[in-house]
């Protein structure tokens, strides 16, 4: 029994011994082990290398050319002029500039509608102002409808191209965008179309370039559709006066003006002849440059109704004397009177617009504009269905210049609507009427705000104090109606 004893008494000491063996290390190594293990389980990672140049889909900017469509509309063109530029100013790369009928080469920056193979692929199903990217075999491709192209561009320029180096990535399956949009606007562009109610708005549906254009006339776009369904927010406004009567001219001016229902006549002033103060004496009194623009003569009722202050449209003395001191007090530009629609005086019309939108845009604090097309309401009256849409065509030119605009400079908001309907004009589109109707006018907006109005049927006096809403003041227009700005 004692050998047994010793036997395990051995036995249990060679398994402490054992034990002892397998943790050997002395306790200062151990705790610099676990040291070390916890530095490698924490340790930084080592920063990317520098870049040294700008990338593009991994390759480099440099290596690429611009292309834009031969065939396409100017919009087009000017989008890859503007990607250039801005290529040059951001990196001092000169990219080299082509239609598509040069050569083609590896890699190449595509905009617009093209030739190029990478065109055919990009197919997207875009809705109004939406733009599609696509990178593939080298190249990148940007598209957009009509003007929409200028939003793709400004898109791709400010997402893509930040700086002098870097290394950025578009996507290489079909991506679907929309433009970039401030925070706050601005600038203010009002564009109407006197007359215009919703069936002018749809004469596209009927008439068409090859019969319902002079002979000759190619504007190249804006012959398809009325613009403003391009844009992503609508609804309706009505055009009453004070009295809830059918308007006027003068009296649904003054209100898109100054906030206030007016009697038919009056320019400028309430029911009771009070001056009240317009949407270019408010724009003026918080800094911005401000312009009146219209195919009519000055003294016409809707630029006078952003411009003087009278009892009576007819004064065309009262109303020139207004815009004299306007222009000397404030330096408003008042530009009027283009009636013309052959393809030469039409490009004439966008070339003023796109001048008077430089000049305004010197102000850091931005401007407002007015702009009218007055002559569907002419034609209207006429009962000239053909010649109303001669002039919706001509309105459209210079809508696609301001979007063009407002997407190259997203603090801009944009509303296109009427001051009346013209015609009593019908879905059939038959006229019921050589007079003014009380029917409710569209309402199209694009940018920062333009969404309070989608989907809503509101009084025409809410737009101008909506936007004053936006821009800070809460009281602009009549304080007694019941009529409040949207948001």
């Amino acid at each position: 029994m004692k050998k047994i004893i010793s036997l395990l008494l051995i036995l249990s000491l060679l398994l402490t011994f054992t034990g002892c063996l397998k943790n050997d290390k002395p306790q200062n190594e151990q705790n610099s082990s676990a040291q070390s293990t916890s530095e490698q389980s924490n340790e930084v990672q080592s920063p990317a290398p520098e870049l040294d140049a700008a990338y593009l889909n991994g390759v480099l900017l440099s290596e690429y050319s611009i292309i834009y469509g031969k065939d396409d509309v100017d919009y087009s063109q000017r989008a890859a002029e503007y990607v250039k530029k801005e290529i040059k100013e951001r990196t001092g790369l000169e990219l080299t500039l082509s239609t598509d009928e040069a050569t083609q080469k590896k890699n190449e920056i595509v905009v617009g509608e093209t030739t190029r193979s990478i065109s055919e692929k990009l197919d997207a199903d875009t809705q109004q102002t939406e733009f599609a990217l696509l990178a593939d075999g080298g190249s990148v491709a940007l598209e957009g409808d009509y003007f929409v192209i200028a939003a793709a561009a400004y898109f791709f320029v400010e997402t893509y191209i930040t700086g002098e180096k870097f290394d950025a990535k578009v996507p290489t399956t079909e991506t679907v965008c929309e433009p970039i949009v401030a925070e706050k606007a601005n600038n203010y562009i009002l564009l109407i179309g006197d007359g215009m109610g919703l069936y002018q708005t749809k004469l596209f549906d009927v008439c068409n370039v090859n019969t319902h254009l002079p002979s000759g006339i190619n504007y190249s776009d804006g012959e398809d559709i009325f613009y403003g369904y391009m844009l992503t927010y609508s609804g309706y406004a009505r055009t009453n006066n004070v009295s809830n009567s059918t308007t006027d001219s003068a009296a649904s001016a003054t209100a898109l003006s100054t906030g206030y229902k007016t009697i038919n006549g009056y320019v400028g002033q309430d029911k009771n002849k009070t001056d009240i103060k317009s949407f270019t004496e408010l724009a003026a009194s918080l800094g911005k440059s401000t312009a009146v623009m219209s195919t009519e003569a000055s003294t016409g009722a809707t630029p006078g109704g952003f411009s003087a202050h009278v009892s009576d449209r007819n004064d065309s003395t009262g109303i020139l004397a207004d815009q004299a001191k306007l222009k000397q007090d404030i330096g408003t530009i008042i530009e009027c009177n283009y009636n013309v629609y052959d393809e030469m005086g039409v490009r004439q019309i966008q070339r003023k617009v796109n001048n008077t939108l430089k000049t305004l845009s010197e102000n850091e604090k931005g401007f407002f504009m007015m702009y009218e097309e007055a002559h569907i309401d002419k034609h209207c009256h006429s009962n000239k269905r053909t010649e109303a849409f001669q002039a919706l065509v001509r309105f459209n030119q210079v809508i696609g210049v301001v979007m063009e605009y407002a997407f190259y400079n997203p603090d801009t908001l944009v509303i296109i609507t009427a001051d009346h309907e013209t015609g009593a004009l019908n879905s059939s589109f038959n006229f019921g009427s050589s007079n003014h109707s009380n029917a409710n006018v569209p309402v199209f907006a694009h940018g920062a705000g333009a969404e309070l109005f989608n989907n809503k049927t509101i009084e025409n006096t809410q737009i101008p104090k909506t936007v004053a809403k936006l821009w800070g003041v809460a009281n602009f227009g009549d304080q007694n109606d019941a009529y409040k700005p949207l948001g």
